[in-house]
């Protein structure tokens, strides 16, 4: 009987704003998404992806939406999102852990649910593969 291995490829970082020692930009309280890079889950056989999200809002006011949206070939990403999330920001800063699995690639859309709360946070993103040994 072949045992099953998970294998972690190295975290890679999508999104990394001031407050936690990058120079993207802030997710501003436009109501509009802003979008990862895509993810290629597909050119080397992976099968998931950890994706882990800090965050932290200007106030309390609104909350933060993420969004996964799949796709076929890493330019066409559906219009409607596979998962969706409604992070309640109350102004500290907060983690979110989520996982997207079996899409051959995603890309993760955030934005604020109104306008007046501006968000910083670190988006990563860590690839794993199932093998067997």
């Amino acid at each position: 009987m072949a045992t099953i291995i998970k294998t972690w490829a190295a975290t890679v970082e999508l999104h990394k704003t001031a407050a936690y020692g990058g120079t993207d930009a802030v997710l501003a309280a436009d109501q509009k998404f802003d979008y990862t890079a895509d993810v290629d889950l597909a050119t080397a056989g992976n099968h998931g992806a950890q994706c882990d999200l800090a965050f932290r809002g200007s106030n309390s006011k609104n909350d933060l939406v993420v969004q996964v949206f799949a796709s076929n070939d890493g330019t066409a990403f559906d219009t409607i999102p596979s998962q969706s999330y409604i992070l309640k920001c109350d102004g500290t800063p907060q983690q979110f852990t989520f996982l997207v699995m079996e899409f051959a690639h995603f890309r993760i859309g955030l934005k604020s649910t109104g306008t007046d709360t501006t968000f910083e946070y670190l988006l990563n993103q860590r690839i794993w593969i199932l093998t067997n040994a």
